[in-house]
């Protein structure tokens, strides 16, 4: 398996109002490698400075 910690870059991208928002991307085989796939429903827990991933069970991953 690849590394354990990425370093990415939150991106800007324009809403319907014009407005900039931030934008995180993912993407890569890396993601594939630690069991996610396309299709697959996640949960995203929200905490200050931190953000948690979850794959949910039942996935076809």
């Amino acid at each position: 398996m690849e590394e354990k910690s990425r370093k990415l870059k939150v991106y800007g991208a324009t809403n319907k109002s014009y407005q900039t928002i931030p934008q995180i991307k993912f993407e890569g085989q890396w993601l594939k490698a630690l069991g996610f796939c396309v299709g697959d429903n996640i949960q995203v827990d929200c905490e200050e400075n931190k953000i948690t991933i979850t794959k949910l069970p039942g996935n076809a991953g």
